[in-house]
């Protein structure tokens, strides 16, 4: 008895067993039938499990736990997430285990100077040109927090084992993001779009974002998008808008397909059928941005498959992304469907509509985003250097010598977005970097993706010849990053922090990949 008490507590066991833990309790929160108290509980216990256990285990742990990240309740600070705390934990560990007692020195990958470099010049704008210097360094900390589990990873998985045991629970929290967004979108079959919308905002925006995002939520999201007069709901699932739901369930075709590749027939069964789905969440989000971002990748793909490029790696991924395509044939019919078992019929998904609208430029939020575009670009043509990290704001403002206050600045209401000026940018990547942090900022930031694209085809040139699961992941990878690129130019969803944890999942890992592939392969063959 003693023995299988001692296996069933064992680490492999209680990590699965906390994440579960973490879904009922943040489900039973959501529907307000548990007090929010329970979020202490659970940061408690993730950070116990932090500092008690191996430093791989925590990894896998913290990223089972993505979909369960919340805000604390601190009343007016109750946007500060869980997960800042549990990577703070995981950094110390780390730094103390690895870094102090055991004297190992950090390990960077090929890319990581340019990206000590863009960080650097982004302090130095924000302190010699931001207006609001404070917040901008809150945002700083923000992304090196964000950073903190990157580096541990990239210093702390050590074998093709490990690499797939992230890969499968990045899945596994990938495919309980979408799942919930399945939920989200069969909870609007039994209520009116404005209870829905009331609820949400109120009690699932709220947990996870804090009260200031809900209240913003309650008069205007991205949830729904307005086209013939009528207001259509996208699926946006735990996200806090459309298009970061959209980037994950990207991320979810890409790990998906990989992992079909390194299991067995059953389950790659399943898996093809969560990849399906993954692939209907991308339609089903309603993100333009992200419908387009697809063609580059795709083009990638069909090159690589008529140039017999890795071809079984660009067959598979030819026909998740062909999925995409042929769903958005088929759209019309989900359109009737999802009428007729909502509510009255109020809620519609014009799809084909919503896609043939991206060339209408009179459209009104293409106006909108083509106009904010110009504006950016005017005033970076003013200020080359740049405004400092989320010093976005002030471009909007002509006159900035009256301001004193952040707080009543992001607070003013903006007319042409219906939000708060704080949520307001450039709906472009690269013009909010390049507004932010200058010219400088903007060239550092393009050679870093250039040398990560750079190393991946590199890698990929070298071991075109092989066929296995760590050269599928590098392909997936760069597909998604490509992907992520082509979005980019529209929207700056890549700074939405669950997004960038699946992103540094996806670049350390492909970045250990091709520093150690070499040495495994070479102790196969031994």
């Amino acid at each position: 008895m003693s023995t299988y008490l001692v296996k069933f507590w064992s680490l492999k066991n209680l990590k699965w067993l906390l994440a579960v833990w973490q879904f009922i309790s943040v489900l039973m929160i959501s529907v307000g039938s548990w007090p929010a108290v329970l979020v202490w509980v659970n940061l408690v216990l993730g950070l116990l499990f932090v500092i008690f256990s191996p430093i791989f285990e925590s990894l896998f742990f913290l990223v089972l736990s993505i979909p369960f990240y919340v805000g604390l309740p601190l009343g007016g600070f109750d946007g500060l997430a869980t997960w800042r705390l549990l990577f703070i934990g995981l950094a110390l560990k780390w730094l103390w285990k690895d870094i102090w007692l055991l004297k190992q020195r950090p390990e960077f990958l090929p890319w990581d100077k340019t990206l000590g470099v863009f960080a650097v010049i982004t302090l130095a704008v924000t302190l010699l040109f931001g207006h609001f210097k404070a917040v901008g360094l809150r945002q700083l900390i923000f992304l090196l927090n964000l950073w903190l589990f990157y580096i541990v990873l990239v210093n702390s998985v050590r074998t093709k084992e490990q690499v797939m045991s992230l890969v499968k629970a990045a899945v596994v929290a990938l495919t309980a993001i979408i799942v919930l967004g399945y939920t989200q979108l069969f909870v609007t079959f039994f209520a009116t779009m404005d209870v829905f919308w009331v609820y949400w905002a109120s009690y699932i925006s709220k947990l996870y974002y804090g009260t200031y995002f809900a209240s913003v939520s309650l008069y205007s999201n991205s949830w729904f998008s307005f086209s013939g007069g009528g207001r259509d709901l996208r699926m946006f699932s735990i996200m806090p808008d459309s298009q970061s739901f959209a980037y994950l369930s990207a991320f979810g075709l890409g790990f998906g397909t990989a992992v079909t590749y390194a299991v067995g027939k059953r389950l790659k069964s399943w898996l093809w059928s969560g990849i399906r789905f993954a692939g209907l969440a991308v339609m089903l989000s309603g993100t333009r941005a992200v419908w387009v971002g697809m063609l580059v990748p795709f083009f990638a793909i069909c090159l690589a498959w008529y140039r017999n490029f890795l071809k079984p790696v660009a067959k598979k991924f030819f026909w998740s992304f062909l999925m995409v395509l042929v769903l958005f044939t088929v759209s019309p019919l989900f359109n009737k469907g999802l009428e007729y078992l909502r509510v009255g019929g109020k809620f519609q998904e014009n799809f084909v509509d919503r896609a043939r609208s991206i060339y209408d430029l009179n459209e009104t939020s293409n106006a909108g985003r083509i106009a904010i575009w110009k504006d950016s670009l005017r005033y970076a043509a003013f200020h080359p250097w740049g405004v400092g990290l989320k010093n976005f704001i002030v471009s909007q403002e002509k006159n900035t010598l009256g301001l004193s206050s952040y707080d009543d600045l992001a607070n003013r209401h903006n007319q042409r977005y219906n939000l708060p000026q704080g949520y307001v940018s450039a709906h472009s990547l690269y013009l909010q970097v390049l507004v932010e942090t200058g010219l400088a900022g903007l060239a550092v930031f393009l050679y870093f993706w250039y040398r990560v694209l750079e190393v991946f085809r590199n890698f990929l040139v070298t071991h075109k010849h092989d066929n296995n699961f760590l050269v599928f992941f590098v392909f997936q990878a760069a597909l998604v990053f490509m992907w992520i690129l082509a979005a980019g130019v529209f929207d700056i969803t890549l700074f939405n922090d669950k997004v960038m944890m699946f992103f540094f999942l996806a670049l350390g890992l492909s970045g250990v990949i091709v520093k150690r592939y070499h040495t495994w392969e070479k102790n196969d063959h031994a």
